[in-house]
């Protein structure tokens, strides 16, 4: 089924008003901004991620290694050798490090797993519910 135009607008609209990433940041502010501009606000991100796994140590970027966090941003060189464009440069355009940041950096700073159950009292001596 076909969707009317007022519903097409509808959802347009709902979706441009959702939170993109921070809380005063929606998904339709963040589109109307400029590419690089959006670049370079998804490098922050994944900075954060990136300094937690400790990139930062082996970053060629000395400005890294002085702050003790991941700091950098993608050279216009780097965009054109086609580094991922949403990863800072200790990424190296390396899958398994980008996966890196991602699993194990951005998961420690934002679970998106709950945390265990409660399974009773350890004294019980009886199972948990």
């Amino acid at each position: 089924m076909a969707l009317s135009k007022a519903e097409w607008k509808r959802r347009e609209e709902e979706e441009d008003a959702e939170l993109y990433l921070f809380p005063w940041l929606t998904w339709g502010e963040f589109r109307r901004w400029p590419l690089r501009r959006q670049q370079e606000l998804r490098q922050k991100f994944t900075q954060q991620g990136a300094t937690v796994v400790g990139f930062w140590k082996d970053c060629a970027l000395g400005k890294c290694r002085r702050a003790k966090r991941c700091v950098g941003f993608l050279s216009e060189a780097q965009y054109k050798a086609g580094f991922n464009p949403a990863f800072p440069p200790c990424a190296r355009g390396e899958e398994p490090r980008r996966a890196k940041i991602m699993d194990e950096g951005i998961e420690k700073l934002y679970p998106s797993k709950p945390g265990p159950k409660y399974a009773g009292r350890a004294s019980d001596g009886g199972e948990a519910y």
